[in-house]
């Protein structure tokens, strides 16, 4: 564990106890139950089903964690779980469902990754891929040998070149093979369900308020955009957003502002 990542855990810890102080968290930032871990305790019904058929046990483990990445997600979406109407994001509303550890198979064998939310209106599906500490850690691309253009005809010559060049790739703080393989399980999704829809890959990443002076969050920040340039053109849109961006998008929508400042009184911290 770097430096880096152990002062951004003991700050969400400190700030969690600042506003929570009746509830225990112990040495290692985790909370005995996870409802404790949910702005709204009684979201915890609107989510479980999904978790459960996430394939992954995150509930019972990880979701416990202050710093969990799994329940900054839930936070901030397991809300619309009961009133996806009331979603504004990337300029787009009127969404029909709100779904968590969403499964989006590749059309290739094994145990497909799961999407942390994904939801769709009458125009797009938009697939995200949620980052808290993951970012301050170093990442090599790896994908196993099934990964084959043979095998998947429908990737587009952008993404695949991260495929080709994995094994000679070097480790950075953007996890490129994740991305891929959600980017290859929106495709597939489209296609084998006859889907017209404009699909996003929305990658959307914790922040503290002094990220600009910490280096990790420097190289990984570049490395989103690289990452970006990379993919243009794509028939899959991919976009990078901090969530402190879309606190400051919600603060500014009148039935989503109360939401933003809860979610900043938790997460806005300095490290």
């Amino acid at each position: 564990m770097t430096d880096t990542v152990q002062r951004a855990k003991e700050a969400l810890w400190g700030r969690y106890h600042d506003l929570n102080p009746h509830i225990f968290v112990d040495s290692k930032g985790y909370v005995n139950n996870s409802k404790e871990n949910l702005l709204q305790p009684e979201w915890m019904e609107f989510i479980k089903a999904d978790y459960e058929k996430g394939g992954g046990k995150e509930l019972e483990q990880k979701f416990r964690a202050v710093h969990s990445s799994a329940a900054l997600a839930a936070n901030h979406f397991a809300r619309f779980k009961q009133e996806p109407g009331q979603l504004v994001i990337l300029g787009q509303s009127g969404f029909n469902c709100v779904v968590l550890e969403k499964k989006l198979p590749t059309g290739l064998r094994g145990i497909p990754p799961n999407l942390d939310v994904f939801f769709e209106n009458r125009d797009c599906c938009i697939a995200i891929e949620s980052k808290l500490l993951e970012t301050l850690s170093l990442k090599k691309p790896h994908f196993s040998p099934s990964y084959r253009k043979d095998r998947l005809p429908y990737c587009e010559p952008q993404w695949w070149k991260f495929i080709e060049s994995a094994p000679n790739a070097v480790e950075g703080y953007l996890d490129t093979a994740q991305l891929v393989k959600h980017y290859l399980g929106l495709i597939y999704h489209l296609k084998k369900n006859k889907i017209d829809k404009k699909p996003i890959l929305l990658y959307l990443y914790w922040n503290p308020t002094n990220a600009s002076e910490i280096e990790e969050y420097q190289k990984h920040d570049q490395k989103v955009k690289e990452f970006k340039d990379m993919v243009t053109g794509s028939s899959v849109e991919f976009i990078s957003m901090s969530y402190p961006g879309l606190w400051e998008v919600w603060s500014k929508e009148p039935s989503l502002a109360d939401h933003a400042k809860k979610l900043m009184e938790r997460y806005f911290v300095c490290i």
